[in-house]
């Protein structure tokens, strides 16, 4: 109960319903920008809490960032050397299977942590480091004609579509190989 008090103290929760309702509490952690209102539904003895909450933005995060862990033959090896040397009488020795299990799980993440190390790489570069600058914009304005297109029974945007298709098909190509030679 006292490590649920020290949680909620770190959120600064703020009580805002004083009147009486199905549930005990309802806290929030704004200072500013939300209103209370009761409605009296007038099927218990308790009232409705509406909370409205004005100008929520909500920010789309983009996240580029993936997480890996650096596994390979070396850090192998040195995780199978650290888990034989550990001593793990004491988790055999514990009664409790809880602590037991609490024991095991943080001796073996230490370990394991300590062995694969996280690295974080941009997901662009990972998955098609190919994709240029100027490949990008391109890739849009394909998707753009191809939605003039569909929408459009001209021959004419057919036929420019195709031969940009072509276009940007040669470029991508050209540029997976220059990548590929990159690389080695």
């Amino acid at each position: 109960m006292q490590q649920l008090d020290a949680l909620l103290q770190t959120l600064n929760p703020i009580g805002t319903v004083s009147f009486p309702t199905a549930i005990d509490n309802i806290f929030i952690t704004r200072t500013e920008n939300y209103i209370i209102n009761n409605d009296i539904n007038g099927l218990s003895d308790h009232e409705e809490p509406i909370i409205m909450i004005e100008n929520i933005v909500l920010k789309k995060q983009k996240n580029n960032i993936i997480t890996k862990r650096d596994i390979n033959g070396q850090s192998i090896l040195e995780f199978q050397l650290l888990t034989s040397h550990e001593n793990w009488e004491e988790i055999f020795m514990e009664n409790d299977p809880n602590t037991s299990s609490n024991k095991f799980l943080n001796i073996y993440f230490m370990i394991f942590h300590s062995c694969f190390i996280k690295k974080y790489t941009n997901f662009n570069t990972i998955s098609k480091p190919w994709i240029t600058k100027g490949i990008k914009p391109s890739y849009n304005r394909k998707r753009k004609l191809y939605m003039k297109v569909r929408d459009n029974d001209e021959m004419e945007h057919k036929l420019y579509y195709k031969q940009y298709c072509k276009i940007l098909s040669k470029v991508v190509k050209k540029a997976k190989k220059n990548c590929v030679i990159k690389k080695f």
